[in-house]
């Protein structure tokens, strides 16, 4: 879960369907990660969510081939 920091640091209310109180807020949605960087919030991802993005997924085979 991503950690949003609002600007407004006393920030309390709903922004992009997050809701923050005190200017914190969380999503684990990429899209909505993804539009706070690019609308001025600071985002704080874990470790493990930032290495589930650099791995790529691995392809299981399909049994009988």
């Amino acid at each position: 879960m991503a950690k949003i920091i609002a600007p407004n640091k006393q920030y309390n209310g709903v922004s992009a369907t997050v809701p923050f109180v005190n200017g914190v807020g969380q999503t684990d949605s990429p899209h909505l990660i993804s539009w706070f960087k690019s609308n001025g919030y600071t985002v704080e991802e874990s470790e493990s969510e930032q290495e589930t993005k650099k791995k790529p997924k691995e392809k299981k085979p399909i049994e009988g081939e």
